[in-house]
């Protein structure tokens, strides 16, 4: 049986991979529905470019618009050098449709529905939506394990201070969950980078799939690679967003073991995640095989020939 599940993002590039495997999986997983948040655009574009890749994709689940700021009310950056002012480096959809709210009247929150009728979470992005629902309605997340792309421990991260982007977006949301009972599994950039995905993997694969969703995910692909080659080093990019949504596809392939987490809320180390003595809070991924990924990666986006190119 598929495994049902929701997901949140700030669909950017590597989020667009993300939900592009996800609804290419039918066998293993379904799409419920999805979440925006702010992140590495503005909430408004981050839905319609999730709504436009699901479409394309073939899979209908309903997409809502989330929190378009943090917690902590900090300025949102309104564009990142890796995906551009639309999130998806040029290669956006449009926002004509209009897209309902996260958060409906009588305190219907469509998370937390989610979270009653046990569909797996995936959160790509910020977790400024999950922490807002736990606020409103914590009995709905009880003994919930949302998957999360989150952390950066022996890899330092891009954002100010070494941290991941999604935690320093809104260290309080993750800190929140943390201490809510939630027990997340979180997907470090420490796994998350070892997968390696080149610009002449998506053109093969864009070529041989021939479909429009990957033709436009391979253009928005383009200036993501040029600065992952800049930052990270190597012949191409790691797909964060893609790897996280793989360990729900393939979780043999991931170990996981058991932490205890605190996140650095303010000053010069925000969003930074420390283990410390206690009981577990959550689970951290401590491996995967890179090798393995990849090509789930690349066979979920582009079909088997791809995957036997890889």
């Amino acid at each position: 049986m598929a495994l049902r599940v929701h997901i949140d993002t700030d669909c950017g590039v590597d989020d667009a991979l993300a939900l592009a495997l996800m609804a290419r999986s039918p066998e293993a997983v379904e799409v419920v529905s999805v979440s925006a948040v702010f992140g590495n655009t503005y909430v408004d574009q981050a839905a319609a470019n999730a709504r436009g890749v699901l479409r394309l994709a073939g899979c209908g689940a309903e997409v809502y618009i989330g929190a378009g700021s943090g917690l902590a009310r900090r300025p949102v950056q309104r564009m990142r050098p890796a995906h551009g002012v639309d999130g998806l480096n040029g290669a956006g959809f449009s926002q004509r449709w209009k897209l309902p709210e996260l958060e409906r009247g009588h305190s219907a929150n469509a998370l937390a529905f989610a979270a009653r009728r046990q569909v797996v979470g995936l959160f790509l992005g910020p977790l400024t939506n999950l922490a807002k629902g736990l606020l409103e309605d914590p009995a709905a997340f009880r003994h919930w394990r949302p998957t999360v792309m989150a952390g950066a421990f022996e890899v330092p991260g891009k954002a100010a201070g070494g941290a991941d982007f999604n935690t320093w977006s809104d260290p309080d949301a993750l800190q929140r969950a943390l201490e809510s009972g939630v027990m997340p599994r979180l997907t470090p950039l420490d796994v998350t980078s070892q997968v390696l995905i080149t610009a002449e993997d998506l053109a093969r694969g864009a070529a041989r799939c021939g479909s429009p969703l990957s033709q436009r995910l391979t253009k928005a692909a383009g200036p993501y690679i040029a600065f992952h080659q800049q930052v990270w080093g190597g012949e191409g990019c790691r797909p964060h967003d893609a790897v996280a949504a793989a360990s729900l596809i393939a979780p043999q392939l991931f170990t996981f073991e058991p932490a205890r987490l605190r996140v650095i809320v303010d000053g010069e180390r925000q969003g930074r995640i420390e283990r410390i003595e206690g009981p577990p809070n959550a689970e951290v991924c401590a491996g995967l095989d890179a090798e393995a990924v990849k090509r789930l990666i690349l066979g979920g986006l582009f079909g088997r020939d791809a995957l036997e190119a890889a």
